[in-house]
């Protein structure tokens, strides 16, 4: 299980693209991934790679693709082990993100992006709302929030918004919560309360249908299905995994089992606002929001309304991985464990080390005191379990800093929130000044550190310095930059920090303080959620996805070796 989850881990690469801000946005992911491509993985999105030439034109690198056996790799997070002390809930540090219902007057969209810009009539943007989203006008009066009429039928009408901005609203967008559409656009739209703002799965190779397809148009789309069908009947009856593989070795990780209920309302909406890809090939990912039975078959509803044989989609599990929320009795330094489980060292009579018998799972941490012991060229770290050390060599081990950098110590508004990353060590640390508040294992570009002369894109680095958060964005879509086939679908809680290198989740794996990407830094579902959050400023209300830039106060990424 381990070998094949290495080999389908080592699919995808290349510099991908973030399509779901659209036109006037490019956020490319190209340092994202952990190995070249096999094969192309997205056919027919020809249309989607449209997406934007804008002013904001970061080339994010691309994310690796794990598959669910990466999640179960005897980790404490795959096991429900963690650390000593469990830390609190997801939504207990920081604030959850605001919920929507504020009252008053909101404007729904209706498209993957309906635009939020700093003037009326303006070509450029602060923001925008995907599908099912909404923001709240000023004040929450309409009347008092219009502004003048638009010029075409998908802008009729100018309305500022909160807390900064103007939206139209038309065929794009409406003021009418009741409007069907609308309705059935809110059930289904990224869950921000959530780490996976969309459920996800890696593409076995699959067609994207507009509708519920008849049995004939599955076939004239499907070559083979029969015969795929009724392997997919006899998985369904096989007692074990070893069985179902036995059928087909494809099969690993597979859920057959149907919804158990029927098609959703069919939507009548423009290009902007449903799936333009007609097939997502193999290897690439898949985010959905819904599943039904038709036709004597289970289908999944796509993040933009597509819809794919659930007989095709291998589900992600879900890393319960998270870091430790730096608060009380609990502070650093610690110690996270990476890689594999390892062994706990207590000393002999005779002052020597020796295994103690038992060991922490992978993805879990201990205290330290701050104590160190040498023996045998082997650096030793006293932990707060009584009599218990461990090798630093075995760990990742997150120090409290001395001094914030000078830009943040000069700062006098905000939290004066900063990250440091160590690229090597694995490990990050959210500050506020000088003042821990969370840390956490992090997976960077599988090249580790920059080489001198040689662009970081070139070597799967992570690239070293201070950087802002100049976008955040709920969930991203990402396009290979030079193969519109290779896709990753609403990579969630994408933070970009410098040209093309991004913080963001990884859905796709959980070996998180390991060198996995091709550069940008991979966070827990979890601990991305956390970090988006807390980070400033803040994504507005309602806003799927903003540029920093008119807020004066952002948070400062450091990465060092």
């Amino acid at each position: 299980m381990a070998a094949r989850a290495q080999r389908r881990a080592r699919r995808l690469a290349g510099p991908l693209t973030v399509i779901a801000a659209g036109a006037g946005l490019t956020v490319g992911l190209g340092a994202c991934s952990e190995a070249q491509p096999q094969r192309p993985l997205l056919e027919g999105s020809a249309q989607t790679a449209q997406a934007a030439t804008a002013s904001l034109s970061t080339t994010i690198p691309a994310p690796d693709s794990s598959g669910p056996a990466a999640l179960a790799s005897g980790s404490a997070a795959a096991e429900g082990g963690r650390a000593p002390t469990e830390p609190p809930g997801v939504d207990d540090w920081p604030p959850p993100i605001a919920p929507t219902d504020q009252g008053g007057d909101r404007i729904y969209s209706k498209v993957r992006h309906l635009w939020i810009r700093p003037a009326v009539g303006s070509r450029a943007w602060e923001g925008y709302l995907s599908l099912g989203d909404s923001v709240r006008v000023k004040d929450g009066n309409a009347e008092q929030a219009f502004v003048t009429r638009g010029d075409s039928a998908n802008c009729e009408k100018w309305y500022a918004v909160e807390p900064t901005g103007f939206a139209c609203t038309g065929r794009r967008a409406t003021l009418d919560a009741t409007d069907p559409e609308i309705v059935e656009l809110r059930r289904t739209k990224a869950d921000p309360a959530s780490p996976w703002p969309y459920r996800y799965g890696e593409s076995l190779g699959v067609p994207v249908y507009s509708e519920p397809p008849s049995e004939d148009k599955q076939g004239r789309s499907e070559p083979g299905l029969k015969a795929y069908l009724d392997k997919v009947a006899q998985a369904r009856q096989a007692p074990s995994e070893a069985d179902r593989q036995a059928v087909d070795k494809r099969f690993f990780g597979m859920d057959f089992d149907a919804a158990s209920k029927g098609p959703p309302p069919l939507l009548a909406l423009g290009p902007g606002g449903r799936s333009l890809s007609t097939r997502v090939v193999r290897g690439s990912t898949i985010a959905y929001a819904d599943e039904f039975d038709f036709a004597g078959r289970t289908f999944l509803l796509t993040w933009d309304r597509g819809i794919v044989p659930k007989d095709k989609v291998r589900p992600y599990p879900e890393s319960s991985f998270e870091g430790v929320i730096l608060r009380g009795e609990r502070r650093l330094p610690i110690a996270l464990f990476r890689g594999k489980d390892q062994p706990k060292y207590r000393r002999t009579a005779a002052s020597r080390f020796e295994p103690s018998g038992e060991q922490w799972k992978r993805l879990s941490w201990v205290a330290l005191t701050g104590e160190t012991a040498e023996e045998d060229g082997v650096t030793y770290e006293q932990t707060t379990e009584t009599g218990i050390w461990c090798a630093r060599k075995d760990a990742a081990i997150a120090r409290q800093v001395e001094r914030a950098p000078a830009r943040i110590e000069q700062q006098d508004e905000g939290r004066r929130s900063w990250i440091d990353i160590s690229i090597l060590g694995g490990t990050l640390v959210a500050y506020e000044n000088r003042t821990p508040v969370y840390a956490t294992l992090i997976s960077p570009g599988r090249g580790g550190l920059p080489r001198r002369g040689v662009p970081t894109l070139d070597t799967a680095s992570t690239p070293t310095g201070l950087f802002p958060v100049v976008g955040k964005f709920l969930t991203a879509t990402m396009v290979s930059g030079s193969n519109t086939d290779l896709v990753h679908a609403e990579v969630h809680y994408t933070q970009n920090i410098d040209g093309p290198y991004a913080l963001h989740g990884a859905y796709w794996h959980d070996r998180f303080g390991e060198k996995k990407s091709g550069g940008c830094v991979n966070l827990s579902p979890i601990d991305s959620r956390r970090i988006f959050a807390w980070t400033e400023p803040r994504l507005p209300t309602g806003w799927h996805g903003m540029r920093t830039g008119a807020f004066p106060i952002k948070t400062l990424v450091h990465l060092h070796r």
